[in-house]
């Protein structure tokens, strides 16, 4: 019996030792937090051309000063940045546009060219799958000149613009879209003339 008791002593230390280190706490890994991720801004330039009508009207009419419609095509260029918000969109837009043509074509003896017509806009408005739902509204400049019986009026002024639109991928950095502006110049330059007109206009831009 005497030579079974250390035996039996050594087996007990070694069994509470394996019990004691079985109860510490396990090693749980830490696992670092994802960075958050970042929308890109999406930057693109592009064209658009479309269609002009309107009308222009003058308080002070004479016979040198008619009132009359106009109508004509308009193209330009565009530039712009937009960020997308979960399921929405922001940007910021400038546009250069022209007009090669008399706007006052059907009247007699009145011409009116449009040399300018330039935006700056924000847009806002929702992502539809591959397409964006927007409204816009900003700043519009205008150069503009009308010619009645031999008498010339230059004209250039700045006012408040709103419209609607919508863009959508056609493939990776190319979206179409279209465009419907609506534009009020009152007392034109202090001309006398108030100028109101709308755009129409379809687009294509680069994403880059």
């Amino acid at each position: 019996m005497k030579i079974f008791i250390p035996v039996i002593l050594a087996g007990s230390f070694v069994a509470q030792s394996a019990f004691a280190g079985g109860l510490s706490d396990p090693i749980i890994p830490v696992v670092p937090p994802a960075p958050p991720m970042v929308v890109p801004l999406d930057w693109y330039a592009g064209v658009q051309a479309g269609n002009l009508t309107g009308d222009l009207a003058n308080e002070f009419v004479t016979t040198n000063t008619p009132s009359f419609d106009i109508d004509g095509p308009i193209y330009g260029v565009h530039a712009g940045v937009q960020r997308a918000f979960g399921g929405m969109m922001l940007g910021a837009e400038i546009d250069y546009n022209t007009s090669g043509s008399d706007l006052a074509d059907d009247e007699e003896f009145v011409e009116s060219e449009l040399s300018t017509l330039a935006h700056l806009k924000l847009r806002a408005g929702a992502n539809i799958g591959n397409a964006f739902v927007y409204g816009t509204a900003g700043l519009a400049y205008a150069d503009m000149s009308i010619t009645a019986f031999g008498l010339t009026t230059e004209m250039t002024d700045t006012a408040p613009f709103y419209g609607i639109g919508a863009d959508m991928m056609v493939s990776d950095t190319i979206s179409i879209g279209a465009e419907y502006l609506i534009h009020s110049f009152e007392d034109m330059d202090d001309t006398g003339y108030d100028v109101e007109f709308n755009t129409a206009m379809v687009r294509a831009s680069y994403h880059f």
